[in-house]
């Protein structure tokens, strides 16, 4: 052994490159190896196999495809709040803040009556808007029960006539007096001499005609009898009547009530209680559907009032 230890100090050299030739042909046989398994790989690899094709899918589940890509699901809440947003939150009237849920915004129309309609709740004259531009404001719309977004539904024209003022005027001529079937008719004033007429006559500088006459009496506070017979008139031409009872200034049929109209802009006009048709209409400027609407609207017992 030691003999082997000194011979590879002497001749150091040779034994390197011995060393350096084995390591050399030991890869050399490595590298020829991996080659031909290399190769070995090549010849044996199986080609993949082939996916089985899918069906193609039906014209009518492409089309719903096509439609949710479209028109994709939206997130929704059951209340006022969004999903991810609380509820919404404004100044009210009293300088405070507030929410739909515990203020009326407009009072005294109702926070889900706007939000059916899909109105600006938010706007300040949310009340005085006309959306469907039919001259009815949303108030008016919420009053007569229509929907204020469809030109067709809104309240009735009459809703719009608006009695500003009633004046009643008296009848110019008292019942004064009677003698059996003779009566005293005076007027008001004493301006005139006393007519005695009877039934079936005129009063003298008007179409009023006597048709009837009721006795009646009735106690006082004092406990005495108080004649408060009636005697009946009646125009001649519109065949309005006046009760006139003794001693007493009735209520003049000729009485005007004024109305403003305020459809489509503010107007004025006049109608007289008892006249005819061409008083309302002259008075009215001659605008025929507002006439009739002033017409009707006194006939059903809006205008001035009757003695």
């Amino acid at each position: 052994m030691a003999k082997l230890s000194d011979w590879i100090k002497a001749n150091y050299d040779l034994v390197a490159v011995i060393a350096a030739a084995v390591f050399l042909l030991i890869s050399a046989v490595c590298i020829w190896w991996g080659v031909i398994q290399f190769g070995n790989r090549l010849v044996t690899q199986q080609p993949p196999r082939p996916k089985t094709a899918s069906p193609p899918p039906v014209a009518v589940e492409l089309d719903h495809a096509a439609e949710q890509l479209q028109q994709p699901a939206q997130w929704k809440a059951s209340t006022r709040s969004g999903l991810f947003v609380p509820e919404k939150h404004f100044i009210g009237a009293d300088g405070f803040p507030a929410t739909l849920e515990n203020t009326q915004v407009h009072a005294p129309v109702p926070n889900d009556w706007f939000e059916k309609y899909g109105l600006p709740i938010e706007d300040a004259d949310a009340l005085d808007q006309d959306p469907d531009k039919d001259g009815f404001t949303n108030l008016d719309e919420w009053q007569g029960n229509t929907d204020p977004t469809k030109k067709d539904s809104h309240p009735d024209y009459t809703t719009k006539l608006h009695l500003v003022s009633a004046t009643e005027e008296p009848f110019r001529y008292v019942f004064s007096s009677r003698t059996q079937n003779t009566f005293g008719i005076n007027t008001i004033d004493l301006s005139e001499p006393t007519q005695f007429l009877k039934i079936g006559d005129i009063i003298r500088g008007t179409d009023f005609k006597l048709v009837n006459f009721t006795e009646k009496r009735e106690r006082t506070q004092y406990g005495t009898n108080e004649d408060v017979s009636e005697l009946l008139l009646e125009h001649q031409g519109t065949h309005a009547q006046v009760t006139l009872v003794k001693g007493e200034v009735a209520t003049s049929p000729q009485s005007v009530a004024t109305f403003v109209y305020t459809w489509g802009g503010r107007r004025g006009c006049a109608a007289g209680q008892g006249r005819n048709r061409e008083y309302a209409k002259t008075k009215c400027a001659n605008r025929d559907w507002l006439c009739r609407s002033v017409i009707n609207y006194h006939h059903r017992g809006h205008g001035a009032r009757r003695g």
